[in-house]
């Protein structure tokens, strides 16, 4: 088999047509059209596109062209009558398909010839230009695949550089929003700790004046462990709901918010006003009722009082 060997040839559509070809078949009839492509076929499949000048190739050509047919002796006995002036110059001259390619070099130039091998110049030529062309083809591939190989790697990069990139600026966005959180007013169990100790030791040789509570303390935990941060703005919120309504009524009203799922300082203050209306009126209504008995009371002059049933116990 021939290195790199393909499966197919090309052939001319018009090759029929072709000068050599008809002075060929001229010359042997159109069997001899039939035994040229046997030829070709036979050493396409050959290394090098090659056949050796060996009796055993003739033997096997003389074979596979059909020259021992009986149907084909008389085309076989015309090769030998055209080439009677070569039988003596050779000894492989007793075979038909010897004279016959002996033609296709000499008369018809068809094929070409040294001292080992004989081989077709336009089938070597085509498996040459085929072989280039499957070269071109292999390199651009490579090519491509390497120029491919560099956009993902380019693309690897800059998903890489993007990610990297992404990370940054999440980590700015950390150090921004610990930045807006220090911002804020919160108490942290530190700062506490930091605040009485001062108080501590401001007071360490005062026995007789009590240590000062922060009145909001407790008031800031809650509103930041239940509701969440504390701004500036909050924070004087809860200062003016501290002073106005106490500790524990503050207290109470974030476990409110908190336990209907409305918990803000809106909120919180919503129902802080609104216990100060219901007070006011149930004051109000207290204060009716109250008016009403004295003016009964004052409208009576005793006399349904039993004054055999009463003690002494009122003296």
């Amino acid at each position: 088999m021939a290195k790199d060997q393909s499966y197919y040839f090309s052939h001319d559509v018009d090759a029929f047509n072709d000068p050599k070809i008809v002075a060929m078949i001229s010359e042997y009839g159109v069997i001899a059209y039939a035994w040229w492509w046997i030829i070709i076929e036979k050493l396409a499949s050959y290394e090098d596109y090659k056949l050796p000048l060996k009796k055993y190739t003739f033997v096997a050509l003389d074979n596979e062209l059909g020259m021992k047919n009986e149907q084909n002796l008389t085309f076989v006995e015309h090769v030998f009558n055209k080439n009677e002036h070569v039988l003596e110059q050779n000894t492989f001259c007793s075979f038909c398909s010897f004279l016959f390619i002996s033609a296709l070099i000499n008369d018809f130039e068809l094929l070409a010839c040294d001292d080992e091998f004989f081989w077709s110049p336009s089938l070597t030529r085509r498996f040459e230009l085929r072989k280039t062309k499957n070269e071109e083809i292999s390199q651009k591939r490579r090519l491509a695949g390497l120029k491919s190989a560099e956009a993902r790697r380019e693309n690897k990069q800059k998903r890489t550089h993007v990610e990297q990139n992404l990370t940054s600026v999440e980590q700015n966005e950390l150090i921004k929003e610990k930045k807006r959180k220090e911002n804020i007013y919160s108490y942290s169990y530190y700062r506490d700790g930091e605040n009485q100790n001062s108080n501590e030791l401001l007071h360490m040789f005062d026995d007789d004046e009590p240590q000062k509570t922060d009145p909001y303390k407790n008031v800031f935990k809650i509103y930041m462990n239940d509701v969440g941060e504390i701004s500036p703005m909050t924070k004087e919120k809860l200062e003016y709901l501290v002073n106005d309504f106490g500790e524990s009524e503050v207290i109470t009203a974030i476990s409110k918010s908190v336990e209907v799922g409305k918990a803000s300082i809106a909120y919180i203050t919503a129902i802080l006003n609104n216990k100060i209306r219901e007070e006011a009126a149930k004051e109000s209504g207290t204060n009716r009722r109250g008016k009403g008995n004295r003016t009964a009371k004052a409208k009576s002059d005793g006399s349904d009082v039993d004054w055999k049933n009463e003690t002494g116990e009122w003296l």
